[in-house]
């Protein structure tokens, strides 16, 4: 019983990380704040602070890719711009990318282990229940 409280004190650690982190705006300088380094990362409405998404890099990728590249200007079919026209939430991608400007903010942190990092996002997703998924 003692390593299930050792992992469950560790991840509410990480989430109270993620949690208390800096909100940052979808905005001309999120690129460069975005660390080149793996993490977990959280996308929130600004106003009520509904987790909207959040999730984990893989091992190959890094927070600047993960949340900027694919979630902000990509358009694969599950990122947080495609989920929010899916969810009837924005009519397009351009005014999901608008949405995510004026009405969202985005929290990360760095865990740079794969196996912590795994288990962090598992807890985060199970407390936090964000709106979309994968």
């Amino acid at each position: 019983m003692e390593w299930i409280e050792r992992r469950i004190h560790t991840n509410s650690d990480y989430l109270e990380g993620l949690i208390s982190s800096p909100q940052h705006r979808f905005d001309s300088r999120l690129r460069s704040l975005l660390p080149e380094k793996p993490g977990i990362y959280r996308i929130l409405a600004s106003s009520s602070h509904e987790t909207l998404r959040a999730g984990t890099t893989i091992s190959s990728n890094n927070l600047r890719q993960r949340v900027y590249q694919n979630h902000f200007m990509g358009t694969q079919s599950g990122n947080i711009r495609s989920q929010l026209v899916k969810g009837g939430m924005c009519k397009d991608l351009d005014e999901a990318k608008g949405f995510l400007k004026n009405f969202c903010t985005v929290q990360w942190i760095v865990i740079e282990d794969d196996q912590e990092r795994k288990w962090a996002e598992h807890f985060v997703l199970a407390i936090l229940q964000p709106t979309f998924g994968d």
